[in-house]
């Protein structure tokens, strides 16, 4: 297994190469909450539209449009309020959110499942919802986006192996245990912020 592992990394195209090495250099960044995070996070997200549309990964294409977006509002919130400082959300609005992605999750699905050839789309629509909502968290710096990024990218790691882009696959097992490390991180600085 891992001699098959190694042969379709070397395989790999040189985009999702390029892709992987942004990504892993946006999340080192976002941790240490450096707005160059951001720049990253647009290159990488322009390389994924195409990697996954080739995939058949409809919903994740259209989810790197949203997070080029997103890196643009992260960037301007990031540099207008440079100590933004890290929140919580209560219990409520997690719930909230939760049950409103999960909402918007089914009909995606649905959709996608009735009238196109993507791959994946129960799955694939939910990583696409609560992407949206972690996303978002992260930009105003609440500490859970974390919790949410670590679900979100273990259960990625599935469908981009499946759809045979295993250097992403590898990229979303990073991401699982840097969200871990970030979560950790974050949320030592915000109990450490109201001592």
């Amino acid at each position: 297994m891992i001699n098959q592992l190694v042969n379709q990394l070397v395989n790999t195209s040189i985009f999702e190469w390029i892709a992987f090495i942004l990504s892993i250099l946006y999340l080192i960044f976002a941790t240490k909450e450096l707005i160059y995070c951001w720049i990253f996070a647009i290159i990488s997200s322009g390389i994924f539209i195409f990697l996954f549309f080739k995939a058949n990964l409809y919903i994740d294409s259209a989810l790197q449009f949203f997070y080029i977006i997103m890196a643009f509002v992260g960037w301007i919130n990031w540099k207008k309020k440079e100590n933004v400082k890290l929140t919580n959300l209560s219990l409520k609005s997690h719930l909230f959110l939760i049950l409103l992605n999960s909402l918007f999750a089914c009909g995606l699905a649905f959709l996608f499942d009735n009238y196109t050839d993507q791959s994946y789309p129960y799955i694939d629509s939910f990583i696409f919802c609560f992407s949206i909502s972690a996303t978002y968290l992260t930009t105003v710096k609440v500490v859970e986006n974390w919790i949410y990024f670590i679900i979100i990218d273990f259960i990625a790691i599935f469908v981009y192996w499946q759809r045979d882009l295993n250097l992403t696959a590898v990229l979303f097992f990073v991401y699982t245990v840097l969200a871990i490390g970030a979560f950790l991180k974050w949320n030592k600085q915000l109990k450490t912020s109201k001592l």
